[in-house]
């Protein structure tokens, strides 16, 4: 790529060779470095590939433009004609509505011009300083006998339009002053407006003639122009960023005083230097900047009143979470506040993938897909905890099916601090809207998504703690029982074992052991189906199977299981197994027996006639 931007400022560099020394052949010097510039632009747009392509391909249009009106006027002068053909102006004409437009829409797609504010308060500075312009260095050239009606005209758009463009490309280069396809868009359009004030004020003298040294800030536009499309950064315009502070930190009230200040103060300039010579231009800049400043108060109250409704809706989602009991309950609650959240009539794709066990869950795992690496850098840092807007071409095809049409959505990772080992991401929030209704409730849905992950906290601790509380009391129950019982988790993971498992059956459990752990090598598929058949069984009363344990000397232990599936108990949160050996179950029975009948009228007349005859 710098060979190309090479070559490219070489051809430029010797159409500018051309352009001073054979002033004849100005006319096709002119069209070779408009196509090479559109040329460059269209490659810089095959090879980097903005996001969005409409914003240089104006540009492009633009630069076009211009090339067509420098081609026709170097013709027109080759032809002894100084004056620019009317074709020519048309051309200059349309390449301002073009350049300004791709200009727009980049900050639009990037970082500037986000909403109307920004577009006033960029409006209001445009008139401020266009207005100082006119008064001080357009006006009085244009005023000057030189030019005739059409000719004044003419050269007042120019200026103005060049200045426009200053304006546009400054604003963008003051939000992301290290781009270096932003400096020299700024760059270049500073040396076209330098370049059109000197062609401004010789048309109005002498007369502009070819080789002009100024030419060669229309050279400088050109070349810049063109390098700018060739640089990597140039993609970056048109990506998405994450939204800026909302605070106004007092920057616009105090921007916009001071613009107002402007018309009065030239107002005063010209009255006490003399006669007021631009007592109309001052008028209708006035009035237009005080209706542009109007608007703007009138959005500043209005955006007000929306982020009053916010925080009232993140209240009431506040008290929503506070008393959510499960997870399905702060999901329904986050979903009622983004809706609140949302104004009316917007469409808008909510999907809340949370677990109140501390992790992701397996269907959100699959769901969030490959993208998950890119997006969420492990271990869970600051970095994770981010909230950003990614496009819908980042995500899993199956969460591009469940979040709609939408090009961006807002993720909102539900990530815990580090206070503790493991993996502390509970999920995450992902909101599919227009990319300007995210980038406005940006703050607000992170603020959410921060209640909710300490909703899910808060739940995960709770059932921790219950979850004990029954271990505690299922350990004092069967402390003495003859049959040992087991709780263990989704996996097999021996949560809790009784005493009697290692003094009645003989086996031991290990910290950390699972069912298959305690089974007997040549029978290790007997956990997995019996756990299959209670997940499935509708019987309160479980489900029965014979095991074969292993002993402490590698001996087989034979055991009867009873398994409940009690995972949804708040309680046990587990699956709960009571295994009994068979030969004490009979040796228990037998004994029954022998208790019954001893009590039996047979069993009494029994023990009465061995008292006699003994």
């Amino acid at each position: 790529m710098v060979r190309i931007g090479a070559g490219y400022a070489t051809l430029v560099a010797l159409g500018a060779a051309v352009v001073f020394a054979l002033p004849g052949w100005s006319g096709a010097a002119w069209a070779v470095i408009g196509l090479l510039t559109v040329a460059a632009m269209g490659y810089g747009g095959y090879r980097h590939r903005p996001r969005r392509r409409l914003p240089w391909l104006l540009v492009a249009g633009a630069v076009l433009a211009m090339a067509t009106g420098d081609a026709l006027y170097g013709f027109a002068v080759r032809g002894r004609s100084l004056a620019a053909p009317l074709a020519a102006d048309l051309c200059y004409l349309a390449m301002f509505p073009l350049v300004i437009a791709g200009l727009v829409m980049l900050t639009r797609a990037s970082v500037v011009l986000r909403d109307r504010g920004r577009l006033l308060d960029l409006l209001v500075m445009v008139c401020g300083g266009a207005l100082i312009a006119w008064v001080v260095l357009i006006g009085p050239i244009v005023a000057q006998p030189g030019l005739d009606a059409v000719d004044r005209s003419a050269a007042a758009v120019f200026a103005m339009g060049g200045l426009l463009l200053v304006v546009t490309a400054g604003r963008l280069v003051t939000t992301a002053p290290r781009n270096p396809a932003v400096l020299l868009l700024a760059a270049g359009a500073l040396a076209g407006f330098v370049a059109d004030v000197v062609y401004t004020n010789d048309l109005a003298g002498s007369g502009w003639r070819p080789g002009n040294p100024a030419e060669l800030g229309y050279l400088l536009f050109y070349g810049c122009w063109g390098l700018a499309a060739l640089q990597p950064s140039m993609q970056e315009l048109t990506e998405p960023v994450p939204a800026p502070s909302r605070a106004d930190h007092g920057r616009p009230p105090v921007a916009l005083a001071l613009a107002l200040l402007v018309p009065p103060g030239l107002l005063l300039v010209e009255a006490l230097a003399g006669p007021v010579r631009d007592g109309l231009v001052i008028a209708i800049a006035g009035m237009l900047m005080l209706v542009l400043v109007a608007t703007r108060l009138g959005d500043m109250v209005e955006r007000h009143r929306r982020a009053t409704g916010r925080e009232l809706a993140l209240r009431q989602a506040c008290a929503e979470l506070v008393g959510a009991a499960d997870a399905a309950a702060v999901g329904a609650a986050v979903r009622r506040a983004v809706g609140d959240l949302m104004p009316p009539a917007a469409e808008y794709r909510v999907v809340f993938a949370a677990s109140h066990t501390g992790g992701l869950p397996t269907a959100g795992m699959s769901v969030w897909g490959p993208a998950l690496p890119a997006a969420y850098p492990a271990p869970p840092t600051a970095l994770a905890r981010r909230t950003r807007v990614l496009p819908a071409r980042a995500l899993h095809p199956a969460l591009r099916d469940q979040l709609g049409h939408f090009a961006a959505t807002l993720v909102c990772p539900l990530v815990l601090d580090g206070r503790s080992g493991g993996d502390r991401r509970l999920g995450a929030l992902f909101v599919a809207a227009q990319e300007r209704l995210l980038a406005a409730l940006q703050d607000s849905i992170e603020v959410l998504a921060a209640q909710a992950t300490l909703a899910l906290e808060r739940i995960a601790l709770t059932d921790e703690v219950n979850r004990r509380d029954g271990d505690r009391y299922v350990r004092t129950i069967v402390q003495n029982t003859a049959d040992a019982v087991l709780i263990a988790d989704e996996d097999g993971r021996i949560r809790y074992a009784s005493p009697s498992l290692a003094t009645l059956l003989g086996v031991a459990a290990p910290a950390f052991a699972t069912l298959r752990d305690i089974v007997h090598p040549d029978e290790q598929d007997q956990p997995g189906c019996t756990l299959d058949r209670s997940r499935a069984a509708s019987d309160p009363g479980g489900v029965r199977d014979d095991w074969t344990l292993r002993g402490r000397g590698g001996d087989r232990v034979p055991v009867e299981v009873i398994c409940r599936d009690l995972r949804q108990d708040r309680m046990v949160r587990g699956f709960v197994l009571t295994l009994r050996n068979p030969a004490a179950r009979r040796e228990q029975e037998q004994e029954a027996i022998r208790r019954a009948l001893g009590e039996s009228s047979a069993g009494q007349n029994r023990r009465s006639a061995l008292n006699r005859f003994s």
